[in-house]
């Protein structure tokens, strides 16, 4: 039952990500980078950082209950390299990610849950990153549950201020 529970939560945390793709959608025009970039805060703005940062809860979330289901989960010895592989895999993934949406661009145009795949992937990469990061500088000196918070915090202040930036 204990096991049950935990993946119960993880199911309904992938159908509120899906949930979340569907009103994302919905509301398309007013959750996107504008085209001038003004210091103004506008509306948009502010829906697409509450997008962003309600994707990295629940990817968050979704690693945190990892955590309470599986006592190993970052424990791997793979883990004390990850602050060095997952930069790689992120620059892969966008170089390839940027190249497959130029080369199937219609497709993706009548199909657009796949943008919203690809942003979560993206989002979830750079949440590991820092997890990695996290979990490099504070080994054992921090549970695991409370680097994903970590993670989910720092992700979240990294993206507004890069995306504040733009």
């Amino acid at each position: 039952m204990f096991f049950l529970r935990w993946t119960l939560f993880q199911g309904i945390i992938i159908i509120s990500l899906a949930v979340l793709a569907y009103i994302a959608d919905l509301f398309k025009t007013e959750i996107a980078i504008p085209a001038s970039s003004s210091m103004e805060v506008s509306g948009s703005m502010l829906m697409t950082f509450l997008f962003i940062t309600a994707v990295i809860g629940l990817l968050s979330l979704l690693m945190y209950f990892q955590t309470k289901k599986s006592h190993t989960f970052l424990k791997h010895p793979l883990w004390d390299k990850m602050y060095v592989l997952m930069p790689v895999v992120f620059a892969v993934s966008f170089v390839l990610i940027f190249f497959l949406i130029d080369s199937v661009s219609d497709f993706i145009e009548n199909h657009r849950w796949i943008i919203y795949i690809m942003i979560y992937y993206m989002l979830f990469l750079i949440n590991i990153i820092v997890l990695s990061f996290i979990h490099k500088a504070k080994r054992n000196t921090i549970p695991n549950e409370n680097k994903i918070m970590f993670s989910f915090v720092w992700t979240t202040l990294i993206l507004f201020v890069i995306y504040f930036l733009l």
